[in-house]
């Protein structure tokens, strides 16, 4: 079992590193600026002259190839490897920190009937938040006339705030489940104060529970994001030629990069498949932090309940 959760866990944390490093110098780092592109004409090809017109497969000059427009696909997940690593990363602190501390302090307060039972903010969690997030950014994140920095905050906000009241239902319970042992009531009794309370008895127990909904937030963040580039919705803004008919990621994030080439599936497949591996791979890395976290949590409780 050790082992086990040890490979989890190291990919895991290897995985994450390699991203953040990547969304931190992704743009340093790329062959090529985004606006490049290869230039179509006659070029000497080991095979003699020959007429290059993209989309090119990989090769030795662009690894992972260029898409139809020229753009090296390489260039462009690392361009926007930042947009798409940083997003996910802070959106998610900040639904934790918002519904955590919210709920926190709502299971603190609970009493008598409202013990154990969730917060009252239900009607946002009934109503899935890409149905919400697309009604709202539909009309402002296709050829918007606001900046991509703009558009970047908005969205990043809406996904954050939908996902508050999630948060908070999950801590709102835990805490006050937790309120409702022997030791919390008999430390109450014998003059504990909230404070004190919380220091001692409540945040050593939830401290790991933060962390795994931290990580399944990270994930719900992705697949959100996901969601949304299948409608063509990408995050930071999306560009729309009607002359081709096509939709164009402007920063080139990850999700936004696979809905723009869902054309790609059954020709120059090489499009589409190296931002989907950088996508997976970015998930794949939380989900087994996740999982090794988890298998700890309950190897340890095993051992102690032996104890």
């Amino acid at each position: 079992m050790t082992e086990k959760w040890n490979i989890k866990l190291t990919v895991g944390l290897f995985l994450l590193a390699f991203f953040v490093l990547i969304g931190l110098f992704g743009s340093f780092i790329a062959p090529y600026p985004t606006d490049y592109k290869v230039k179509v004409g006659y070029m000497e090809t080991d095979k003699g002259k020959e007429f290059v017109a993209p989309p090119l497969a990989p090769s030795a000059d662009y690894l992972f190839g260029t898409d139809k427009w020229g753009k090296d696909i390489l260039s462009l997940i690392l361009h926007g490897a930042k947009y798409t690593v940083f997003t996910v990363l802070i959106v998610a602190a900040v639904r934790l920190l918002t519904g955590g501390i919210a709920g926190v302090l709502g299971g603190l307060a609970a009493k008598g009937k409202n013990k154990g039972k969730q917060g009252r903010i239900t009607l946002l969690t009934s109503i899935p938040p890409v149905m919400i997030i697309y009604f709202i950014m539909l009309g402002i994140n296709i050829n918007s006339s606001l900046s991509t920095f703009s558009l970047i905050m908005i969205q990043g906000v809406l996904m954050a705030a939908l996902g508050v009241p999630g948060v908070y239902n999950v801590v709102y319970s835990k805490t006050a489940e937790i309120k409702e042992n022997l030791y919390i009531m008999a430390s109450v009794t014998l003059g504990g104060n909230k404070s004190h309370i919380l220091k001692k008895h409540i945040w050593p127990i939830l401290k790991g529970d933060f962390i795994i909904l931290y990580l399944n937030e990270t994930i719900q963040v992705l697949h959100l994001m996901g969601q949304l580039a299948i409608f063509n919705l990408f995050f930071g803004g999306t560009m729309f030629q009607p002359d081709f008919s096509t939709y164009i990621s402007m920063t080139n994030e990850w999700s936004g990069l696979i809905g723009q080439s869902r054309s790609f599936m059954s020709y120059s497949q090489w499009i589409l498949i190296y931002p989907l591996i950088a996508f997976i791979l970015f998930l794949l890395s939380f989900y087994l932090i996740s999982q090794g976290l988890s298998e700890q949590s309950r190897k340890s409780h095993r051992k102690n309940t032996y104890i």
